[in-house]
């Protein structure tokens, strides 16, 4: 029952005859949706475990992560096996498997594989001065912070009903996409679809840094379609998300400078698409003025000076709450 600057973190085990490193670590029972580990806490600790495994290379970045979700992880003991797949000039590609031990009706424990993740690292101090360094978007033609409401004026929001990690996070819904979504009943359609803003905060102590492997907790923060749509037409009904994808790109080494704050990070979605249960999301998160709450001057041209993170997409589906719930009883109630 830790932070997540605790609750993330893996241990080296040891290495396989065929060069695979195994790391170990213990699901926290905090980090849950109902009875299941949050799917972005699970893909924290892989990310954890494969900063380890470069840190000592000369790609210790991580660039880009693309995960499948293969089956819910309840807490426990995990294992996180890392193999390289190749090493090149600019990146090196390593394959990641999340392994539970469960119980089936066959055998009290067996190895369960819950994820399989392939990762990308690189070296932004190496990429920065590389023969593209520069060739990026101008500013002039760059977009604004993609938030409205500045973190020291936003309104905080009730947490998720299902999640049992409220204790360590806080966070406002940015009430201009409340306003642009229900404008659709009266204006009509639009290319953006819906669209949605929030400031997530991570309740840490002063001296922990951000790291990258805490960007699939905001990532998998983003709040789903269902639950943006007017009540008029969910009629209150609550459902269970759990992710078949994600993918995730790191546009900067973690944690940022001083000149953006420390523990909170915007996070942008937009929700083109919802079909028979099936979603997905396209985001973004951003660094942020100051953090959230805290009585902070606001510059007018706050926008303009912020940095995106990290872009990401997601998969999904809507399932009943009580699916979740019978991962208490084992590995038999899989999905």
């Amino acid at each position: 029952m830790a932070p997540l600057s605790q609750a993330s973190r893996t241990t080296f085990k040891k290495t396989l005859e065929d060069g695979t490193q195994v790391y170990e670590c213990v699901a926290d029972s905090q980090w849950t949706v109902g009875v299941v580990t949050f799917g972005g806490y699970s893909l924290g600790l892989v990310v954890d475990a494969a900063r380890q495994c470069q840190a000592s290379t000369g790609h210790p970045d991580i660039i880009h992560l693309s995960s499948q979700f293969l089956r819910a992880a309840t807490p426990g003991p995990m294992e996180v096996k890392i193999s390289k797949v190749r090493t090149g000039n600019q990146f090196t590609n390593l394959a990641a498997e999340l392994y539970q031990k469960v119980r089936t009706v066959v055998l009290p424990q067996s190895d369960a594989l819950k994820a399989t993740v392939q990762l990308i690292f690189g070296n932004f101090d190496q990429l920065s001065t590389s023969a593209v360094a520069g060739a990026s978007i101008p500013s002039t033609h760059a977009p604004l912070h993609p938030l409205v409401v500045h973190p020291a004026k936003a309104m905080l929001t009730p947490h998720h009903w299902a999640q049992r990690f409220t204790m360590h996070y806080n966070w406002a819904k940015d009430a201009y996409f409340d306003k642009k979504n229900a404008s659709f009943v009266t204006e009509g359609r639009d290319v953006d679809g819906l669209l949605t803003g929030t400031w997530v905060h991570l309740r840490e102590p002063p001296e922990v840094k951000l790291s990258p492997a805490y960007i699939p907790f905001f990532v998998d923060m983003i709040q789903p379609p269902w639950d943006v749509l007017p009540q008029e037409y969910t009629k209150g009904r609550k459902f269970w998300y759990p992710s078949l994808s994600i993918t995730i790109e790191f546009k900067c080494r973690l944690p940022l400078s001083s000149d953006y704050a420390s523990h909170t990070l915007g996070v942008f979605g937009r929700k083109r698409h919802l079909q028979d249960g099936i979603w997905s999301d396209s985001t973004e998160i951003w660094s942020a003025p100051s953090n959230l709450g805290d009585q902070a001057k606001v510059d007018e041209k706050w926008r303009e000076k912020m940095v995106c993170v990290a872009v990401a997409s997601q998969v999904a589906y809507m399932a009943s709450p009580d699916i979740n719930r019978r991962y208490a009883e084992g590995e038999k109630s899989r999905l």
